[in-house]
């Protein structure tokens, strides 16, 4: 490689982590505090209910946290002079989007039985592929954010070890949790306290992994 082409590479490189930098800071902080509490709002709401009753609140509390998420990466790419639909943000969504859909397709179709306790399966395939979704954007994310999604996917393989009753103890526990405080502890619990540390001790700025 010669000279020219090692300083071309090097600015690449400084590039593609300066928008992953901004990427991530839109995703973070507020954004997490914002999930967290739509999260606990739609617990709050969706308590008791069961089926498409049930999912019709996290719906909701979906599509407001993807507009503000929305407007939080337009913000950051008008801050830094950069196009919205940028190489970092494409390359991000395709790592995120399998596990998404797969998740989201598997959680309603138990949603669609209406009874509490496959509503109970869903949400906890929901929390696993979320995990999962985070994890496999790893090499674009501060490490927080990594860890946040270790935390979804330990909580969510709990939860369905607890379902298939692997363990007593574990059985025990989630049985006396419905889908809605299984989803608040961790869409409303988890998000809460990663944002709050994001946003109090100026984490956001970390490098990625």
């Amino acid at each position: 490689m010669t000279t020219r082409e090692e300083a071309v590479e090097q600015l690449r490189v400084i590039r593609t982590m300066m928008e992953r930098a901004t990427i991530f800071r839109a995703l973070s902080g507020e954004t997490a505090l914002m999930g967290g509490a739509a999260a606990l709002a739609a617990a709050w709401m969706s308590d008791g209910k069961c089926g498409w009753s049930w999912a019709y609140y996290w719906l909701i509390g979906l599509g407001l946290v993807l507009i503000f998420n929305v407007i939080q990466i337009l913000r950051a790419s008008s801050s830094h002079h950069r196009v919205f639909w940028s190489t970092g943000l494409r390359t991000a969504l395709r790592g995120a989007f399998p596990s998404l859909v797969a998740g989201g397709f598997l959680g309603l179709l138990y949603v669609r039985i209406g009874v509490p306790e496959q509503t109970k399966v869903a949400a906890c395939i929901w929390i696993l592929n979320y995990g999962i979704a985070l994890l496999a954007i790893r090499e674009f994310a501060p490490r927080s954010m990594i860890w946040l999604g270790w935390a979804f996917v330990t909580f969510g393989l709990l939860c369905l070890g607890g379902l298939t009753y692997l363990s007593g103890f574990l059985s025990h526990t989630v049985g006396t949790l419905s889908a809605s405080h299984l989803m608040a502890i961790a869409f409303g619990g988890f998000h809460l306290l990663y944002g709050g540390i994001i946003v109090t001790t100026g984490r956001r700025d970390e490098s990625p992994a």
